[in-house]
């Protein structure tokens, strides 16, 4: 069975939390510490679920959006262009989309994984390629 569009933006986007992940904590424990975390939420309305076998919250493709959105300015804009912001913005709305199971078509989701293979890239993530190839 041919997987759709839909399915095909899920795993695009399972794909960019595993090649975010690394450079987002990576960079705000450099900014921030060891405890990145409690300064990146403390405005935040919820809170992030924790495992109880970890010592890291669980970070979703929209936290992880989110986090980089909101410290653009102290963390990621000394790494990262106005085109990665643009796409940090893009994700976020194709993350949406997704969550609240709109349909998208061909262009749709081709779009939506270039913008995720971008921002890997950017990153430097392996995780790149593997959306190149999904395109």
């Amino acid at each position: 069975m041919a997987i759709t569009n839909y399915e095909r933006v899920g795993k695009a986007l399972e794909l960019l939390k595993e090649g975010l992940r690394p450079f987002l904590e990576r960079e705000l424990e450099t900014r921030y510490g060891k405890y990145w975390i409690t300064k990146v939420v403390e405005n935040w309305k919820h809170e992030l679920s924790w495992s109880e076998d970890e010592d890291q919250p669980h970070l979703d493709v929209a936290a992880i959006l989110r986090i980089m959105w909101e410290q653009w300015n102290e963390v990621f804009r000394q790494i990262l262009g106005h085109a990665e912001r643009s796409l940090v913005s893009e994700l976020r709305e194709v993350r949406n989309r997704w969550a609240h199971q709109r349909p998208f078509s061909t262009d749709d989701a081709y779009r939506a994984l270039d913008s995720a293979a971008r921002l890997l890239t950017a990153v430097s993530a392996p995780e790149a390629s593997e959306v190149e190839r999904m395109k």
